[in-house]
């Protein structure tokens, strides 16, 4: 059992979602803390350091869906939405609350892949702590 967990969480698929809440749930030590994270990846045009009305409502969103999930699973959770680049971000993330666990999704490599890297690489290469690749089959997703 994991004592803080970071779960990091991307929007696209309530049943993905879910199910990777109920993991860090099922991974969590009874007296632990589970972190869910979500990163609004930036446009490479937006230089500035503070987010913008746009980010600010998405960031705002992102938390209301995150905590509506937790809440629906009656699972205790800490939000984190921030702008950023996702790997960087949650690696941040996980330092910052000590975490011994960082739960991702995995997904489907594609030429981009190649060209930029994974989410999932960078953090499974940096992180300082356990990392789960969850891999919720391709009938499931």
């Amino acid at each position: 059992m994991y004592k803080t967990i970071v779960c990091a969480i991307g929007l696209g698929s309530r049943e993905r979602a879910e199910h990777l809440v109920r993991t860090a749930q099922a991974l969590l030590a009874a007296d632990g803390t589970l972190h869910v994270v979500h990163v609004v990846e930036r446009f490479p045009s937006v230089v500035n350091q503070e987010p913008d009305g746009w980010a600010v409502s998405v960031i705002d969103e992102a938390e209301k869906k995150l905590s509506q999930l937790c809440k629906q699973l009656s699972v205790p959770a800490l939000i984190h939405v921030r702008p950023g680049r996702a790997a960087d971000t949650i690696l941040a993330i996980a330092t910052e609350v000590h975490a011994d666990l960082i739960i991702v999704a995995a997904h489907t490599r594609d030429v981009l892949d190649r060209v930029f890297g994974s989410t999932v690489d960078d953090i499974m290469h940096h992180a300082k702590c356990c990392v789960h690749i969850d891999r919720l089959s391709e009938a499931k997703q």
